[in-house]
Parts: structure tokens; C-alpha cells; sequence
């Protein structure tokens, strides 16, 4: 009896070491590298497209663990990967320029941070646009008309609000009077007559945000084109107005035969503490998957018509912010690497900030 009381023991042990041996992560589980991806929230392009970017990426890489991490706005998953908490970043230029330059909405912040965003991958352009009522075609026939008028300028914190700000009132001098709404509410603000318009925004021309959709199914809306001459403004301060392609992004007429939209680059950007290999390997996936990312979101049909090109056309939107070393060497390797570019490090980093800041001034 007492035998088989000790073999039943030892059964017994035996059963739980095996348990806890396939319970614990094996040796390649253990070793994956932790990338937590920022974005937008819920209605935004970069949370829309963020789970098959990252679909890609799991079988393209494999060791590492890749979660998404959505927040309220654009500007608030900056100020997250700034204090350390992602690993990537989804930023675009306009944000780029503020933080380096740590105007609002980044003012007062530079003694949180404890890691900057370089350039590292563009994704796509946006380009922001007006819209109002048809039955207020005659009113606001331009962005002139709009002067001292209440718009809802996207949401605040978004890269599409800075840059709209940035067109209608930093470069052609219009008031405006940004007035927060909840995304799935425009139509009603509009009707209710909260707002007097809205601001847009198409990815490559085409592809429409989640939020807008609804807007573009719940109302008819009318397009709000800049004057001649804003526009002459808009080119020359290098933000030159793009038509938006009305009839594959919008499933209504908005009014007008063409409309204005003023572009900009959005991307997924790291840190250095993010390896060159790291980056290096994630554009590698990104450029043979381009045109699979494209069937997915026709946003994506610029970069996966000229995936090389497009990096060095986002590189060339804010030339001032240094290049991740993983960017720079995949750009070497296709032999479009700009010697006048500046390769990240923590010096050139640093330098940046303290250029950006004395213009900015």
C-alpha cells in the first residue's frame, strides 16, 4: 500500500511539472521584443488601418509582440510615446513641427520627455478640406466667407486640426472659431446650426476616416473651396492645394466641381531606442506588402505605386527632423539618400529641437 501510495506521488508531480513546462513561454516566446503601436482612436484613418498594418507585421516579424494601443487623439499618443510608453508613434508633419519646436499643444512638455520621434516611415498624405450645407451654398461660397465664422476644425488634437489652423488662419490670416463636436454628431451640428462648417479630410485623395463616412451617408454636404489667392498663399508657404478626387471619395455630389484639399504626410515613427534593424526590417515588410495594403484602403495607392520615392517625398516635408538610422539605410541601399538630410542621433536630436525652436520664436 505504501508503494502505491509513493508511485501515485510521484505520478502526481510528474503531471505537474509537465503542466507548468507547457504552460510557461518557450524559448522563442520568451525572446519576442515588446512593440506597443500608437494611433488614434476609434473613427480615425491610423486606428482603421492600424490592425492589418499590423497583421503584416506580425508575419513579417515574428519575434516581436505587437500591440496597438489607441487614444483620444493623435496628439495625445505623442505625448504617451514621448514619456516611453510605445514603441512607434503615429505622427505626421504638422505635429512634428510643433512638438520639435514645443509649441502648443506641446508647450511646457519638453521636461517630460524622455524620447523624441524621428522619421521612420510614411504611410500616406492627408489633405484637409471644408464642407458645409448645400442650403448655404450662396453664403459661404469660399474659405473668405468663413471669416469669424464657427467651424468644426476636426477634433482638437488631431494632425488634420493643426493643419487646418495652420492654413485658413496662420497663412491666410481668417479667425475662425473652433467649436468641439462629437464626431458622430457633425450632421446634427450642422443642421442645428452649432457649427457653420466642417472641416475634411481624404487619405491619398480617395479614402475616407470612418467618422466622415457617416457624415458623407447622413447629410448632403456642400464643398468650400480657398480663393485664387489663398491659394497662392498656401503654395508659396510649400503647402500647395491639392483637388480631392470628390467622386471616389464621397458617395454624394458635394456642389462643385472641384475641390481644394491642403496635403500633408502622416507616418508611424520611432524612437532610437527602437534598433536600425528594427525599422530597417519593418520597412522591408511594408514595401513588399504596399500593394496588398493597398487593396485594403485605397490611401495606401501612393505609397505602394513608388514605396522608396514616397519615404523620400515624406523626408522632404520636414527636412529639419532627423532620419531614424533604420530609414536612412534602407534609402542608402536604393541609392536616394540626400547627404543633406540629418541621420538621428541623440546630438542631432538635440540640435534639431534647439534649430526648430529659435525659428519658431
Amino acid at each position: 500500500m505504501k508503494k502505491i501510495k509513493i508511485k501515485l506521488l510521484l505520478v502526481l508531480a510528474l503531471a505537474l511539472v509537465l503542466v507548468w513546462a507547457f504552460a510557461l513561454p518557450g524559448p522563442a516566446e520568451a525572446r519576442k521584443k515588446m512593440w506597443r503601436w500608437g494611433t488614434a482612436g476609434p473613427g480615425s484613418t491610423g486606428y482603421k488601418v492600424s490592425a492589418f498594418m499590423a497583421d503584416f507585421l506580425r508575419r513579417g516579424m515574428p519575434d516581436y509582440d505587437i500591440t496597438i494601443y489607441p487614444y483620444a487623439s493623435t496628439t495625445a499618443n505623442i505625448k504617451s510615446f514621448l514619456v516611453g510608453e510605445l514603441e512607434s508613434v503615429y505622427s505626421a508633419e504638422p505635429g512634428l513641427r510643433k512638438l520639435y519646436s514645443f509649441k502648443k499643444p506641446f508647450k511646457g512638455f519638453e521636461p517630460n520627455v524622455k524620447q523624441m520621434p524621428v522619421q521612420s516611415f510614411w504611410a500616406y498624405t492627408m489633405e484637409t478640406h471644408i464642407l458645409t450645407l448645400p442650403k448655404w451654398k450662396d453664403k459661404y461660397r469660399t474659405w473668405e466667407d468663413l471669416d469669424g465664422k464657427k467651424i468644426f476644425m476636426t477634433k482638437a488634437g488631431y494632425m488634420n486640426h493643426i493643419n487646418i489652423f495652420r492654413a485658413m488662419r496662420d497663412i491666410c490670416g481668417l479667425k475662425i472659431t473652433h467649436v468641439e463636436v462629437d464626431m458622430t454628431k457633425v450632421a446634427d451640428a450642422l443642421r442645428g446650426g452649432t457649427i457653420d462648417a466642417t472641416a475634411a479630410y481624404t487619405t491619398a485623395t480617395v479614402s475616407l476616416p470612418s467618422w466622415l463616412k457617416v457624415l458623407d451617408v447622413a447629410s448632403p454636404l456642400q464643398g468650400v473651396n480657398p480663393t485664387a489667392t489663398q491659394i497662392k498663399k498656401l503654395t508659396a508657404a510649400g503647402f500647395t492645394p491639392v483637388k480631392i478626387n470628390i467622386k471616389k471619395a464621397y458617395t454624394r455630389d458635394l456642389g462643385v466641381d472641384e475641390l481644394y484639399g491642403v496635403p500633408f504626410y502622416f507616418g508611424y515613427h520611432h524612437g532610437l531606442r527602437f534598433s536600425e534593424e528594427g525599422v530597417y526590417r519593418a520597412l522591408k515588410v511594408f514595401e513588399k506588402e504596399a500593394a496588398a495594403l493597398s487593396k485594403l484602403d485605397p490611401g495606401f495607392g501612393p505609397l505602394a505605386a513608388d514605396f522608396a520615392g514616397f519615404q523620400v517625398r515624406g523626408i522632404r516635408s520636414i527636412p529639419q527632423v532627423p532620419v531614424h538610422p533604420g530609414l536612412a539605410e534602407y534609402l542608402k541601399e536604393k541609392g536616394l539618400w540626400d547627404k543633406a538630410w540629418i541621420i538621428a542621433t541623440e546630438d542631432t536630436i538635440k540640435a534639431a529641437i534647439k534649430a526648430m525652436k529659435a525659428k519658431a520664436r
